[in-house]
């Protein structure tokens, strides 16, 4: 049956779209159809197995009067073939029980199988069977049914393919009888069936199959959400920020349609703050610029000096709320950066105007040779002698401000500047120290946050407006990496950034 695929992919948009509750609703409907349905097949089955070996005992009184009719036929002059069986074969169901005359001589066994003697059986009587089944248990019967009886349940128990031999016409039992064999069958007691080791695996089985649906339906379940999560946070979203998908399940539309608006209302009222603060810094600059030409006459050296460092001060603090709070980061295009080399650019430059400013270039790559047949190897490790240019995807001028921040810290609080970078395949790791008196560990987060400053372990001498290293971290954070402040343990502060290699 072959179906339209308008229609299939109609029936698709309709299964994404459904309601979350609707989707449960069904998971657990074809669960538990599954489960039960599974349940009463195994029910069944146990059922049919133990209602058959009940009633093996019944095939007994049949076989002993099929062997008694067939020897009556014998005395009464019947002659020795199919004839001693037909008419008793039509007495009895093929499925419960079957009979057959077979010619004197070996019967005609399936290959593996092999012809065992019931031992203390009132009539002598063989059970054909794989050599790998066990012997038959003697069956100290009085009578030939009662016998017979015994030996059916024996061979129902066995759980597999199984006949019955008697000898006709006075054979002692042996692999040779006079007028032949009556064979018994029965496809219904005596068959192959599952052992209770075999049952127990099905049930491993199932039970096994069962939690992998379960979990696959779990799966299925939350998808839309992981996917709305993953949307939600995916890292390049301050870099690239792109509405989340309003598509899946009613609820999860509802979702990312809420989460699109809100963060459409929280941009359009940053950018207006910042649009705001930019009229404001523009409309003081002009009667800043009137202070200064009027601190210019003031006679009083001193008088004037302070005006013009509040001046100053004022500029400076609108500059660096500004730079906080503009996303030039954002605007910036992303390009392959030489890290290293933009790193110690910016450290010569500082050397250049007298700061000390030292610089540790990234150790080279080791290596240890494999020995192989031609030679080579060795303990000691090879290394490349070259420069390692660490290239990553970056907003340059903006890797550039991040770190000429931290580098003035470094030189405002402690004096001096320590730059080291090092890196594996993953990430750069950059560790700026300096020799001041670092930072209590309380307060290692604190200084994160916009305006603050901790005057109690810096000097109050150096002034800023307590907004480095938040711009800091904006820009770590906007290239998806991580900044972590610690103190030294010979003394100073240690700032270390983790960027990772994207290319």
């Amino acid at each position: 049956m072959a179906f339209d695929p308008p229609v299939m992919e109609d029936l698709r948009r309709r299964l994404r779209s459904a309601r979350l509750r609707h989707r449960i609703l069904l998971a657990f409907a074809l669960l538990l159809l599954l489960t039960h349905g599974a349940a009463l097949l195994i029910n069944r089955l146990l059922d049919d197995r133990a209602q058959d070996l009940l009633t093996a005992h019944r095939l007994g009184p049949a076989m002993a009067a099929a062997v008694e009719a067939a020897d009556r036929a014998l005395s009464d002059g019947v002659p020795a073939g199919p004839d001693l069986a037909i008419h008793q074969t039509a007495k009895f169901d093929s499925a419960d029980l079957l009979v057959q005359w077979r010619p004197p001589g070996s019967p005609p066994l399936p290959t593996g199988w092999a012809l065992t003697p019931v031992p203390q059986a009132p009539r002598p009587l063989l059970v054909a069977a794989e050599r790998a089944m066990p012997p038959p248990h003697p069956v100290p019967s009085t009578t030939l049914a009662l016998a017979l009886s015994a030996l059916s349940e024996q061979l129902a128990a066995q759980l597999r393919d199984a006949r019955v031999y008697a000898p006709l016409g006075g054979g002692d039992g042996g692999a040779v009888a006079d007028a032949g064999w009556l064979e018994f069958s029965s496809h219904r007691h005596w068959r192959a069936r599952t052992t209770p080791f075999g049952l127990l695996m099905g049930g491993v089985t199932a039970v096994g199959l069962a939690v992998a649906l379960l979990l696959w339906l779990t799966g299925r379940l939350v998808h839309p959400l992981e996917a709305l999560a993953a949307q939600a946070t995916r890292p390049d979203d301050r870099l690239h920020p792109r509405p989340l998908p309003e598509d899946g399940p009613e609820e999860v539309a509802a979702i990312a349609r809420a989460f699109n608006r809100t963060r459409g209302v929280l941009r359009d009222m940053m950018e207006g703050r910042t649009h705001l603060l930019a009229a404001i810094s523009h409309d003081l600059r002009t009667p800043a610029t009137r202070l200064r030409l009027r601190a210019e006459y003031v006679e009083d050296e001193t008088l004037r000096a302070k005006m013009m460092a509040d001046i100053d001060e004022m500029a400076a603090m609108v500059t660096a709320t500004l730079e906080f709070l503009s996303d030039d980061v954002l605007r910036e295009d992303v390009e392959v950066v030489a890290f290293a080399s933009l790193l110690q650019s910016l450290c010569d430059d500082y050397a250049d105007t007298g700061s000390p400013v030292s610089y540790q270039e990234p150790p080279p790559l080791q290596f240890t040779a494999v020995r192989t047949i031609f030679g080579g190897g060795g303990p000691t490790p090879d290394r490349f002698d070259q420069p390692r240019p660490l290239r990553l995807s970056g907003r340059p001028s903006s890797l550039r401000r991040a770190f000429a921040n931290l580098i003035d810290n470094a030189l405002k609080y402690g004096g001096r500047a320590y730059v080291s970078v090092d890196a594996d395949s993953a990430e750069i790791i950059v560790d700026v120290c300096d020799d001041g008196p670092g930072i209590p560990e309380s307060e290692l987060q604190n200084v994160f946050k916009p305006f603050v400053r901790l005057e109690g372990s810096r000097n109050r001498k150096t002034g800023g407006s307590g907004l480095g290293l938040s711009i800091v971290k904006s820009i770590i954070e906007a290239h998806q990496g991580r900044i972590e402040l610690s103190n030294r343990p010979d003394g100073g502060l240690r700032v270390r950034v983790t960027l990772p290699r994207m290319l």
